[in-house]
């Protein structure tokens, strides 16, 4: 399933529609509700207010993610009003919604079924590229996390097929959410235009999750395991990780919104088929690790390339989900692990993995306390520029369909001058890699992202 920023999708051109997500009488109708808000929707809402105060602009632009899922068939209006309305009963951290106090947080929540959708006929398009720039300025502006609803869903009709589009801001949505929301869209689609009860199982709140994360977040001091990881970590390396061989550029962590530098560029490659990963799974495994320890070995080696540094070190994130209750929720389930690997001594391909897999086994503690709530005992050290997700998406149903094409998640664009960021994504066909790296000086990236997918191909060509 490819991860790919909006303006390089492929959706067919046709009758575009917004679907806007109101209930009656506004937030003034809504109930006080005091579960609290999580450490990672916090201090992105006061991220985008500061951004707000000083530009005078909503700061939503860069920080959404989405999806788009085809259907071969034509599109029943009511059906699709159905299904997302029904998503949105189903999921509720659609339907609430946090403001920003001084000094601590409010939430206000609706129940199921007050939540309508308002249809707005765009109109016709017979160009993809204008198509889509249509939707990324809608997405762009209808998902600024200070406001509700901070997403939105589209539809573009064509006589015998259309698509479906969703973006929301990141406080509602991380990776693994839109991975598992192209299956919960389709089938609650299928069912309301088949006049049928849907067969997805129950799930849980997000508004929960964070509830009781931060209450234990709040609760933890400086023993706590991920603290000692973090501090450990930033003790030895001085800082977070940054892609050193970039030139330096005037970009602050703190101003996560930059307006000043233009859109990273992006790319998205097939690094290996299934059988060529099964092959880099199982040499990875002899040598001590698993298929994510291959991955970070097979990039530590390209990196040190590229790189005068000893020690290959970045941010991965990892999934919080470690209750069943939260598998298919949708909401920001992601905490912040550091990885490093030394490779002072250019290591082959098997000692690298076994030094990757002793990383990520010291890394994993970082995980299990908010970033933002590490930052507030440690001191706070600068957001993450270096970072490297990996993401299996073959648990999902109908997993092959959407590797296929019919469902891909979406991004936003970044503006950011000194940010690298790679998603490698098990898929059922393979390896999948998605990638965006400043525009002003991309030079040392692509040998780096070339230099790393030739040795995972020679390495998995070894059997």
């Amino acid at each position: 399933m490819d991860f790919l920023q909006i303006l390089d999708d492929h959706v067919e051109p046709g009758g575009l529609v917004e679907w806007i997500p109101t209930v009656e009488g506004g937030l003034g109708s809504w109930q006080r509700d005091g579960r609290q808000t999580s450490h990672n929707h916090e201090q992105h809402l006061r991220a985008a207010f500061e951004y707000r105060a000083r530009t005078q602009r909503e700061g939503g632009r860069e920080s959404w993610l989405g999806l788009a899922i085809d259907f071969d068939e034509p599109m029943s209006v009511p059906a699709v009003r159905a299904a997302m309305l029904a998503w949105i009963d189903r999921h509720e951290v659609l339907r609430t919604h946090v403001v920003l106090k001084y000094d601590h947080t409010e939430r206000y929540s609706t129940p199921r079924g007050t939540v309508h959708l308002t249809m707005s006929r765009i109109g016709w398009y017979t160009e993809t590229p204008l198509l889509l720039e249509q939707v990324a300025g809608s997405f762009d502006r209808a998902t600024a996390p200070l406001h509700w609803p901070a997403y939105r869903f589209s539809t573009v009709a064509r006589a015998e097929s259309f698509t479906i589009l969703f973006a929301a801001d990141h406080s509602l949505v991380d990776g693994y959410s839109l991975v598992t929301a192209q299956y919960e869209l389709t089938e609650l689609y299928h069912a309301a235009r088949d006049g049928r009860p849907h067969t997805l199982a129950p799930t849980n709140s997000y508004i929960e999750f964070s509830d009781a994360e931060r209450g234990r977040a709040d609760a933890a001091d400086g023993s706590h395991p991920a603290v000692q990881t973090w501090r450990e970590f930033l003790t030895t390396h001085g800082s977070v990780p940054r892609f050193a061989p970039l030139t330096p550029v005037d970009s602050s962590p703190e101003e996560p919104f930059d307006i000043e530098h233009p859109p990273q560029q992006s790319r998205t490659v097939r690094l290996l088929d299934d059988a060529q990963t099964q092959v880099l799974e199982s040499l990875s495994a002899e040598a001590g690790g698993n298929l994510v320890a291959g991955l970070l070995a097979a990039m530590a080696i390209a990196y040190h390339r590229a790189a005068p540094d000893q020690e290959f070190a970045v941010v991965m994130p990892r999934h919080t989900r470690n209750d069943r209750a939260w598998l298919h929720a949708l909401g920001w389930f992601v905490g912040l692990s550091p990885v490093a690997v030394d490779v002072s001594d250019s290591p082959d391909m098997p000692t690298a993995t076994r030094r990757a897999a002793q990383g990520l086994r010291d890394g994993r503690h970082g995980a299990s306390l908010p970033f933002l709530r590490v930052a507030e005992l440690l001191g706070p050290p600068p957001a993450p520029r270096f970072v490297v997700s990996y993401m299996d998406t073959r648990g999902t149903p109908t997993a092959t369909d959407a590797d296929a094409g019919w469902a891909r998640v979406l991004r936003s664009h970044s503006y950011s001058g000194d940010e690298v960021y790679i998603w490698l994504n098990r898929t059922p066909s393979g390896l999948r890699m998605h990638s965006r790296f400043p525009a002003e000086q991309p030079g040392p990236v692509l040998p780096f992202l070339g230099d790393f997918a030739q040795l995972l191909a020679s390495t998995a060509a070894t059997l």
